[in-house]
Order: C-alpha cells, then structure tokens, then sequence
C-alpha cells in the first residue's frame, strides 16, 4: 500500500507540470489555424465553444457516475447509485445554452463582423469540412476522455466525487467569451482600423481569445489529490 501511494503521488507530480504544458499547448491550436490555415476569428470563436459543448458532455457523464460519498470512504463495492437524470437535465440545459451563444456567434462573428469578402469558411467548418478544425476538435474529444478514464474512473475519484461538482451551468468560459469578444472588438475597431495594422485584426482577436482562455483554465486547474485511492 505504502509502494502504491508512492508511485501515485510520483505520478501526479509528474502530471501536474504535463496537463499545465497541454493546457498551453492545446490553446495554441487557434494560433496555428490563424497562421498556417487562413483561420479568421469565426473557426477560433466556434472551436472554442464546441469545446465547450464537448465538455459538456463528459461532464454529464461524470454527473451520472459520481457517489459522493464522504472523503476517506472506502469504496467496499457496494451497489452505485447512478444519477442518471440530473445528467441528462444538466446536458440539455448546457446544450440550450450553447445553442444560444451559437446563434450570435455564426451570426455576428461569423457573417456581420466577417471583413473577408469570402465567407465560404464558416459553412465548411460549420460542416466539419474544415481538416484542421476537425483535428483540433478530435484532439479535444481525445483529451477529455483520456481524463474520464484516468482522472475519474481509474483513480477512484468517481466515488468521492459529488454530482453537482460538475453540474454548474455557468462557468468561467462564458466569462471568457464575452471579455474575448468586446475587448478583441473594440481593439480591432479603435486600435487598428484605419492603420498599417488593420489587416493584424484576426491576429489580435483570437490571441486575445487563446491567451484569455488559457489563463482562465490556469488559474481553474487543480492537481488531482495524490491521495485518492480507487480501494475496491
């Protein structure tokens, strides 16, 4: 047992470090798009916020599965209680949600505040024609499960963890669109309209999106606690 919380609390301290590099990582991917891939603020916006709905839906898994049992309980394999219905209430609220925000996104930051004459591109994302889009999303998909399995199931956590730890329907990413989506246009409008640098306008909007989004998910993330133990 004494082997065991050893190489766990190696594990997570090795971890730590790692998830803050992904965090960096994966937030970079809009950068990327806008500078190898011809990206305007719409794919950023968008990627972004089905992100958002991704993790909607593992969230909703771990509603369902988590037994809040007090912390230091032993899981004894007793019969687990699934909450099955505050999932699904949690995952259709989050989807009306995100179908709100949808609507102002593919219609102001995809067509009204779009300067490019051709606006083909947010059809082909919006119809996941977009390859590096798709892989961004596929690599978020990857991520989140990879989470579930090692950080909820497979280290117990599912068994102190509470259903409403996860059930929050607003959270510091609608936050984040919003300061992203006024700052970025406000900047490109009174900082860089009319300027040599008017045509940095993409730039700008979506590295103020990337860099308010990974400081939010920084200053959000918590370790794992080295000490939960999966005992059954």
């Amino acid at each position: 047992m004494l082997l065991q919380m050893r190489f766990i609390s190696l594990f997570y301290s090795m971890s730590r470090p790692l998830a803050i590099l992904l965090i960096i990582a994966f937030n970079s991917i809009p950068v990327f798009g806008v500078a190898f891939y011809h990206w305007q603020p719409f794919e950023a916006f968008w990627f972004f916020w089905m992100e958002t709905l991704v993790m909607a839906l593992f969230n909703s898994i771990r509603i369902i599965f988590s037994q809040g049992q007090p912390a230091g309980a032993v899981n004894t394999g007793q019969r687990m209680v699934y909450n099955v219905g505050k999932g699904i209430k949690y995952l259709l609220m989050r989807i009306g949600i995100f179908l709100f925000y949808s609507i102002f996104i593919i219609t102001f930051i995809g067509f009204v505040a779009n300067n490019s004459t051709d606006k083909s591109n947010v059809l082909t994302t919006l119809l996941l024609k977009n390859k590096f889009f798709n892989l961004g999303l596929l690599i978020s998909i990857c991520s989140q499960a990879y989470y579930l399995i090692v950080h909820f199931f497979r280290d117990g956590t599912f068994f102190t963890a509470s259903p409403d730890s996860y059930a929050a329907l607003f959270d510091s990413r609608q936050i984040v669109i919003h300061v992203a989506v006024v700052l970025g246009a406000l900047g490109s409008m009174f900082l860089m309209k009319n300027t040599s640098y008017s045509n940095y306008s993409s730039v700008f909007i979506i590295s103020l999106l990337c860099i308010c989004k990974c400081l939010a998910e920084l200053l959000s993330y918590k370790p794992a606690d080295a000490n939960a133990v999966n005992a059954g």
